[in-house]
């Protein structure tokens, strides 16, 4: 397990809530299958567009003993992605410029499960919320649809991307609906945190 904490006193942590995750996790899942069950990556910290190569080649690590499949382990690499950079592009940034988030990679029975939280403004939070409602009423075939329509007619921003195309590929790869969880947080802000299960 990786764990890196934040080296900014005065930004606000998720450290604790990286902690009650880690704490979630079942004890037995690390026993079963010879230790291969568990959270496999996590971190909690600041996070911009030049640590992404960083997650990936750590994932990539943690992953490379997998018995999973080839599919799922990059299914579960693109969720990932897609996930900090939801994070970087529509998170909450403080007067530094920068963002926090925490996030736990874990191979559980279902498949690799990704846990991504990051502070939002309540409206965004909401609207966020709604999003992934529609999303996840969508079946797969509309998602591919919804997908290509966003990508060639979407709204362009050479800073955001193309708006809402990140959410659409996370729901095409995700095995069932992304979970949404909200709550206040001690910053007057709320902490969000999107939960994907990836598998074959």
């Amino acid at each position: 397990m990786i764990l890196a904490k934040m080296i900014r006193h005065d930004h606000t942590s998720l450290l604790p809530n990286l902690h009650r995750r880690l704490n979630a996790v079942d004890a037995h899942l690390s026993e079963e299958k010879g230790g291969e069950l568990g959270v496999i990556l996590s971190y909690t910290g600041l996070v911009d567009s030049e640590m992404i190569p960083h997650f990936i080649q750590l994932a990539e690590r943690a992953l490379h003993h997998s018995t999973r499949t080839r599919k799922e382990v990059k299914r579960a690499m693109a969720v990932l992605i897609e996930s900090l950079q939801n994070v970087i592009h529509h998170g909450h940034i403080d007067e530094q410029g920068e963002s926090a988030l925490f996030l736990t990679m874990e191979n559980t029975p279902l498949g690799y499960q990704l846990h991504c939280g990051n502070l939002m403004n309540e409206d965004d939070a909401e609207m966020l919320s709604g999003r992934i409602v529609e999303l996840n009423n969508l079946s797969h075939a509309e998602l591919r649809k919804l997908y290509i329509d966003v990508l060639c007619d979407g709204p362009q921003d050479s800073s955001r991307g193309n708006a809402g195309l990140g959410l659409i590929s996370i729901a095409k790869r995700a095995a069932g609906p992304i979970e949404f969880f909200q709550e206040p947080h001690p910053s007057g802000l709320t902490l969000v945190t999107l939960t994907t299960t990836v598998r074959r």
